[in-house]
């Protein structure tokens, strides 16, 4: 065979899966993704949830610790189906934020039914209306936390491998970060600042799988520099495929473990990275590496800079 003759490129140890040769298929899919999210956001946007829409805060301290579930669950009987509830001190204090419907006039009545929830022994503190305007600065700083993520992940990227590969790593990011957040316009989930911190972690997930992804291209692209760089891509995808599932499965598990244990709190966390997860594995097979065959440029390592035209090494 070619690759037993003096000069060759050494054979792969196995098989490689033909990941390339359906890339159009995951093309297609990238397209739907955008264009649906898109849509999504332009006709429904996000059900923002409290952290961005402003509310009432009622503070309340007793003596002995609040059970967090029980004042969610009284709560929810009286009405306030959205609610966020925190607790500090030693769980001693409790820290609940409601939607006003009618404007700031409805907060006395509001704060009065909290008290009777509570029940005797609290002490309430005077509540605090949460405008708009605090709100929408609060939503701002959220999108900007992600924008400036993605940015930084590509520049990192740019510096630790070439121009190249930081554009893919930079478009495959914001490729997760933007279906997450699709997720949420389309299944009109409460988008607060815990889902932001959820599309952060996406987005650290998704650029390391990347990295694992690129430097095992960049170091086939050494190894074999005179096969296609479509099969070279295909090596190393496959090459790194067991540690890709194992570790999604494996953080998968961790976050699906948070959705149904840990309540309503971290749900909306948990699920924003279950997705995340899956999003990203898609995203680092067949968006970051065919990136780097239709990206103009040559790249380091490689012999040849066409796709599927390079050529083999001749018997």
């Amino acid at each position: 065979m070619w690759w037993d003759k003096p000069g060759t490129p050494p054979k792969p140890e196995r098989k490689p899966l033909p990941f390339m040769k359906i890339r159009w298929l995951g093309f297609i899919v990238t397209g739907l993704i955008f264009l649906v999210t898109t849509v999504s956001l332009a006709t429904q946007g996000l059900n923002l949830g409290l952290d961005f829409t402003g509310g009432v805060q009622i503070e309340a301290t007793r003596d002995q610790a609040f059970d967090v579930g029980v004042v969610r669950d009284e709560i929810l009987k009286a009405g306030f189906e959205d609610s966020v509830i925190t607790t500090s001190n030693g769980a001693k204090t409790v820290i609940i934020r409601l939607p006003l419907e009618a404007g700031a006039e409805e907060v006395p009545a509001i704060a009065q039914k909290v008290t009777q929830i509570l029940g005797e022994g609290v002490s309430v503190q005077v509540p605090a209306v949460v405008g708009p305007k605090v709100s929408g600065e609060l939503f701002m700083s959220g999108v900007l936390a992600a924008l400036l993520a993605v940015v930084g992940i590509g520049m990192y990227v740019w510096f630790r491998f070439e121009v190249k590969f930081g554009t893919g790593a930079f478009v495959t990011t914001f490729h997760d970060v933007y279906a997450v957040i699709g997720f949420f316009s389309i299944t009109q989930m409460t988008f607060d600042l815990t889902i932001v911190a959820g599309v952060l972690t996406v987005a650290g997930y998704s650029i390391n799988d990347t990295v694992v992804v690129y430097d095992r291209i960049r170091e086939m692209l050494k190894k074999y520099k005179k096969l296609p760089i479509t099969e070279v891509i295909d090596i190393s995808i496959t090459s790194t495929l067991s540690r890709t599932i194992m570790t999604s499965l494996a953080t998968m598990m961790a976050a699906g473990s948070m959705a149904f244990l840990g309540g309503p709190v971290l749900f909306g966390f948990a699920v924003s990275i279950m997705f995340g997860i899956i999003i990203g594995t898609y995203s680092s097979i067949f968006v970051a590496a065919p990136m780097l065959i239709h990206l103009p440029g040559r790249l380091p390592g490689a012999k040849y800079t066409g796709a599927e035209t390079t050529a083999k090494a001749t018997p």
